[in-house]
């Protein structure tokens, strides 16, 4: 990138990754202590905005800024693509793409989701090649389920950057909600990408994470150890799972219990999809 736009940008807060990836932290309505969203631009020669979510109409300008003086550039956008349907990745998507005119791509169960809230112009498939830098280079969409159905990471087949969504975050951690996500999944996925071994994970929430292997199987060994302690705790008679929350997650503060008891229902769901735990009418016992 010339000297002049690297001028241009910065005073917009736009930040320069590896190979043609430029992220641009704007506020949206998420969980705490993350109070933005990054977006992402991937690709020169065929480029993606990743989840345009910010609503707040001056940080939509900022980010139409960037893309004018990009284009301006020689950047060829031809699309906004979502990573998946959480309200804090797409409350930009509408709005942008009617002032850019660019179509919106996602995940087919993404966009089921969104149906009557957003339009998907185009869904894109696991392995499908959604971007390409200046070098030649492309970058790929991994369908990630567990934090969502379709949720879609991107990886580049040079440089190995990784744009991970909310699969992992810089700050703050990710919930998996049986009412979005699956236990299983999640641990499934966070697998895959450690199989894809990405060079960095560039998250939706906070800075970039350099060292990938280390992130990912700290992720996973959190996880299994949180379900041995749900487990742990499980009585064998019946008990609504709230009950559980002060073995399985007394190290977490209570002003977090509400997502900590969304989580603690994936973990029983998943341990009785394993025959270790057993579920009826909202009450759970340890099995056998």
């Amino acid at each position: 990138m010339d000297r002049k736009l690297r001028a241009e940008l910065e005073p917009l807060g736009v930040r320069m990754l590896d190979g043609d990836v430029l992220a641009l932290a704007l506020p949206t309505p998420t969980l705490p202590p993350a109070t933005t969203t990054n977006h992402y631009v991937i690709g020169r020669s065929r480029a993606l905005l990743v989840d345009p979510a910010t609503p707040d109409r001056r940080a939509q300008d900022k980010l139409h800024q960037t893309l004018a003086l990009l284009t301006a550039n020689g950047w060829q956008f031809q699309a906004l693509l979502l990573t998946h349907h959480h309200h804090d990745h797409v409350g930009a998507a509408m709005p942008l793409s009617q002032r850019l005119d660019l179509p919106i791509w996602a995940h087919a169960a993404t966009a089921t989701r969104l149906a009557g809230e957003v339009t998907v112009h185009a869904e894109v498939s696991d392995g499908a090649l959604v971007a390409q830098d200046a070098d030649g280079s492309q970058w790929r969409a991994l369908h990630t389920p567990g934090h969502a159905a379709g949720h879609l990471v991107l990886q580049n087949d040079q440089h190995l950057g990784m744009i991970a969504g909310d699969m992992v975050a810089g700050e703050g951690t990710i919930v998996v909600d049986p009412r979005d996500g699956r236990m299983a999944d999640y641990l499934a996925s966070l697998e895959r990408m450690a199989q894809a071994k990405p060079a960095f994970l560039a998250p939706s929430h906070g800075a970039v994470l350099p060292d990938a292997q280390a992130v990912l199987r700290h992720y996973r060994e959190h996880r299994l150890a949180r379900e041995a302690k749900v487990r742990a705790a499980l009585p064998t008679k019946w008990t609504p799972p709230h009950d559980l929350l002060p073995a399985a997650y007394g190290d977490v503060a209570r002003r977090h219990w509400p997502l900590a008891l969304r989580a603690l229902l994936a973990h029983l769901i998943h341990l009785e999809e394993q025959g270790l735990a057993q579920g009826d009418r909202g009450l759970w016992r340890r099995a056998g």
